[in-house]
């Protein structure tokens, strides 16, 4: 049995629409060990929502496009199964955190008849159990149980926040992806919902993977690291790899950009350009025309995953016999 709990191997998404074709995820590789953390970090349009809704079987239906690929969890590839199957799949090996609480929950229906239906769905238990369970979650992420007959609107961003981790938790997921889920939130709310987070992972030995723009969380919670631009991993390896020893010009030009209580700055380092057009992608390398490192073989080709020390690859030509002289 692979220690593996989800596989990706070589997966292309594409938005086709009559006007143009998004190339949103270019064969991306990933593997998350079961109990792990992956945190998955880059800009705004990286693909990085993309990938999770690939997972999940949510691609938008006649836009979204999975061209080429496999996701593999524990062994079965789920771009294989039938949507009554993967229907079966989420909520109870899958579940996602969606990045903004107040769009995820039904206005119309309490905030535990909606923890109540994914467990009635998929354990079949009797509502007097199913509402039982609802409770007991909603004690779990720090909000009193008898709050069980509220609505959404009666509760605050940070508390929605808690009731949507609350449901996709309820069946005990063995593969939870969080899609930034403390970016609406401010920063003592969003330290409790990583500490609430964290402490159920533990308790459950869940794998995860953290979708976020903070490399702060990255640093606090993550096992693992994967840099994405353009629709590509650019850069992957442990957390201490990644912020130690960074290797592709993109992730150091991340790191440049975040605060420093140890350094007197004016401005901050600011990333050159705009981020590549995911409808018109280069065919060399797609950070080329913002990289403050670029030679003359960075315009000519795309570069190939680079090994820069065991378990830590990147993609850029430094690190290739190609660089010298160009």
């Amino acid at each position: 049995m692979s220690e593996n709990i989800l596989e990706i191997k070589d997966l292309v998404v594409h938005y086709e629409t009559d006007e143009e074709v998004v190339e949103a995820v270019n064969n991306i590789n990933l593997e998350i060990g079961k109990g792990q953390i992956l945190g998955l970090v880059g800009e705004t349009g990286a693909g990085k929502t993309t990938t999770a809704l690939s997972i999940m079987g949510l691609l938008p239906a006649k836009v979204g496009h999975v061209i080429q690929g496999s996701i593999k969890l524990e062994g079965e590839d789920l771009l294989q199964k039938s949507p009554k199957a993967m229907r079966e799949v989420r909520g109870k090996k899958i579940s996602m955190i969606f990045q903004d609480p107040m769009t995820a929950l039904n206005p119309v229906k309490t905030v535990g008849d909606q923890i109540s239906e994914v467990i009635l769905l998929h354990d079949h238990c009797s509502k007097a159990e199913a509402l039982k369970r609802a409770q007991d979650m909603l004690a779990k992420v720090g909000i009193v149980p008898e709050r069980y007959k509220d609505y959404p609107h009666q509760f605050s961003g940070g508390m929605k926040q808690r009731i949507v981790i609350a449901i996709a938790l309820a069946c005990e997921p063995e593969l939870l992806i969080a899609d930034e889920p403390t970016t609406a939130l401010d920063v003592t709310i969003q330290a409790q919902i990583l500490d609430m987070m964290r402490k159920l992972q533990k308790e459950k030995g869940t794998s995860m993977i953290m979708i976020t723009h903070d490399l702060g969380i990255v640093a606090e919670m993550c096992d693992h690291c994967a840099v994405m631009y353009g629709g590509e991993i650019v850069e992957y390896g442990t957390v201490e790899q990644i912020f130690d020893n960074p290797k592709h010009p993109y992730t150091k030009a991340l790191y440049r950009s975040i605060p420093s209580l140890d350094q007197d700055v004016e401005r901050l380092h600011v990333i050159p350009g705009m981020v590549s057009d995911p409808s018109n992608l280069p065919s060399y390398c797609t950070f080329c025309d913002r990289c403050e490192e670029k030679k003359g073989i960075c315009s000519e080709k795309d570069p190939w995953v680079i090994d820069v020390e065991p378990g830590h690859w990147t993609k850029c030509f430094q690190y290739t016999p190609e660089w010298e002289g160009k």
